[in-house]
């Protein structure tokens, strides 16, 4: 099975996969590693490391993160060299109900990141009372 990462900035990552646990249950084979004010970031980039390696069991790691160019992203990419991930970013809770509802054995890394990926942009909206 696809494991799941979720890195951010603070406790945005925790507190995302606590949401979505209230809908979708408990995820399974799913981490969250948040950057701390004031953390080194290499230390933060050991801390993630090991997460991934964690949750790769064969099928690799599908890595949802906060935004494009911050400390996350930046470790994330650096570390995709190496490991075997693929990374979304502009996480929001739309994108991990997906993640929990869709994935199964047979669903492949890329297929769930584009199936994340679709979700995140379909909850997008700007609604106005006209």
């Amino acid at each position: 099975m696809v494991g799941i990462a979720v890195i951010s900035h603070g406790s945005l990552c925790e507190g995302i996969l606590d949401s979505v646990s209230m809908v979708a249950g408990t995820m399974k084979q799913t981490e969250s590693i948040s950057l701390q004010p004031g953390e080194n970031p290499d230390s933060y980039q050991n801390r993630v490391k090991r997460a991934v390696e964690r949750l790769d069991t064969g099928d690799g790691v599908l890595v949802l993160v906060d935004l494009i160019g911050g400390t996350p992203f930046n470790t994330i990419c650096m570390l995709s060299q190496e490991l075997n991930i693929h990374i979304v970013t502009g996480m929001n809770l739309a994108m991990l109900i997906t993640a929990a509802l869709e994935r199964t054995e047979d669903i492949t890394m890329d297929m769930l990141a584009e199936k994340v990926e679709k979700a995140g942009a379909q909850g997008i909206r700007s609604l106005r009372r006209e």
